[in-house]
């Protein structure tokens, strides 16, 4: 590395050999110690580009920063407005399921519909199971010497239910329950049969759960001593002519 000058030029050149390779340049200014300064920066610039590729650098950087800029603009949009699409189909989406809510389905509408039954094709002393609200329903067409019989039972069953008539029913010929034993909800099984049997010697007809040992009557009269607490429920129901309706009451 050397200062030297040129007979037609009045600044210092400079001189560079940089591995084997030979580099030259007019530092453009006749003071020496200015001139030794530009030296030592221009080989800085050629060892390590800091000044020369430096700048280029930075205005490619800012070239690319601009252009950059740019395109984070152009998918900024993009993704606001695919953003605003796709929050516009999740809203839909669900308010689509959340409205129909309000409105029940036919399935729910099934579920609390009133059911109709032909109580022609029930004989006497038969008895019919009916679904209503996913809840089995026991239609008993009553013997006369059943009706007759209840009321021998009054004083064995908790709550004779006199208000609501020997049948509990606004048809005496019919009875109507809840097949749902009201002690822990097992499905009482129905015992027509007036005789014996090995959870009552006096059985008179009725229904016994086999889950626990209650005993209910043909009226559903639960009797005394038996885990069941209550008579089992009459769910609502009312007739016209032959036909039992079973969710609307009169």
């Amino acid at each position: 590395m050397s200062l030297y000058t040129r007979d037609k030029s009045p600044f210092y050149w400079g001189y560079l050999n940089i591995d084997g390779q030979i580099h030259k340049k007019s530092l453009k200014t006749t003071d020496k110690k200015e001139a030794e300064k530009h030296l030592f920066q221009w080989k800085n610039e050629l060892y390590t580009g800091e000044v020369t590729t430096g700048t280029n650098k930075l205005v490619e950087t800012e070239k690319s920063g601009a252009d950059n800029n740019k395109v984070d603009n152009t998918r900024r949009k993009a993704l606001m407005i695919t953003s605003g699409l796709m929050g516009a189909v999740t809203v839909t989406g669900f308010a689509v399921p959340f409205l129909s809510a309000w409105n029940p389905s036919e399935k729910a509408k099934a579920l609390g519909a009133s059911v109709k039954f032909d109580l022609s094709k029930l004989d006497p002393g038969a008895m019919a199971v009916v679904e209503w609200r996913r809840t089995p329903i026991f239609v008993v067409h009553q013997t006369k010497k059943a009706l007759d019989n209840l009321p021998k039972l009054n004083n064995r069953v908790t709550d004779p239910a006199l208000s609501e008539g020997i049948a509990r029913s606004s048809n005496e010929k019919f009875t109507v329950l809840k097949g749902v034993c009201t002690h822990l909800s097992c499905a009482p099984k129905y015992h027509p049969e007036i005789e014996p049997k090995a959870w009552d010697e006096e059985w008179l007809g009725g229904f016994f759960c086999p889950c626990h040992g209650s005993k209910f009557d043909l009226a559903g009269r639960v009797y005394k001593g038996v885990p069941a607490p209550i008579n089992l429920e009459v769910p609502p129901h009312s007739f016209d002519g032959d036909t039992l309706i079973i969710g609307e009451q009169v």
